[in-house]
């Protein structure tokens, strides 16, 4: 079992999966659109500190979430079939 929920992000031409604070230091030594943005080197720095046991791993993996979604990494999956069910659902009570 992952640590995280896995998130997916496209990164010089391929998927990968994120699920742990070893996959975000995997990734984060790839070349990103952006190597000098604030937030990636405070995802680096926030994974280091993880590592190092002085931040928590959630913490750490938002901060990679957040460089991620920032410049336009993450992958969104299409929602499933319940979820299209349940938004039909919504937009007839509306």
């Amino acid at each position: 079992m992952t640590a995280f929920i896995p998130i997916s992000i496209y990164l010089n031409d391929k998927s990968m999966t994120i699920a742990s604070i070893a996959d975000a230091a995997k990734a984060l030594q790839q070349p990103w659109p952006s190597m000098d943005k604030p937030s990636r080197l405070e995802a680096i720095r926030m994974i280091e500190e993880c590592l190092a046991g002085h931040c928590s791993h959630q913490a750490a993996f938002a901060a990679f979430e957040a460089a991620a979604s920032e410049q336009g990494l993450l992958k969104q999956k299409p929602p499933s079939a319940g979820l299209r069910k349940f938004d039909g659902v919504a937009e007839d009570l509306i």
